[in-house]
């Protein structure tokens, strides 16, 4: 199996752990099933291309706090590899193809009013090009 199939399957992981300790950050919905596509992509549509980069990081940061110390060990071999998550994350989901899995993801762990939050809080739409 090959490296990304690895973690997809540990991310599915993730978000059935969640589900099933009842300890999910999302309030408005069963996600149970795969996120709604036409509201990843209208979520896609808003971000700013020149934010990705910003909106990686945070979500990815709030990925790895959410992650079950089960996925975390099997991900990195480590309880406390939480800096090593980050780094397979980033490589993960690097290439520009992958942000509508990163926003999937997200909704599937997280939830996805969390995840709008965490976008409305980051003010994207201020944010200046460099």
């Amino acid at each position: 199996m090959t490296q990304r199939l690895c973690l997809r399957k540990l991310l599915t992981e993730c978000a059935a752990a969640w589900r099933k300790s009842g300890f999910f950050l999302m309030t408005d919905s069963d996600q149970s099933n795969d996120s709604n596509a036409t509201f990843v992509d209208v979520v896609l549509e808003h971000i700013p291309e020149h934010t990705w980069n910003a909106v990686k990081t945070t979500l990815i940061t709030h990925l790895i706090d959410a992650m079950p110390s089960q996925v975390l060990i099997k991900l990195t071999n480590d309880p406390e590899g939480y800096e090593e998550a980050e780094t397979i994350l980033h490589s993960y989901y690097a290439d520009p193809t992958f942000h509508w899995n990163l926003i999937n993801d997200s909704f599937q762990i997280l939830g996805d009013e969390y995840v709008l939050i965490l976008l409305d809080e980051m003010q994207l739409d201020k944010v200046l090009q460099s």
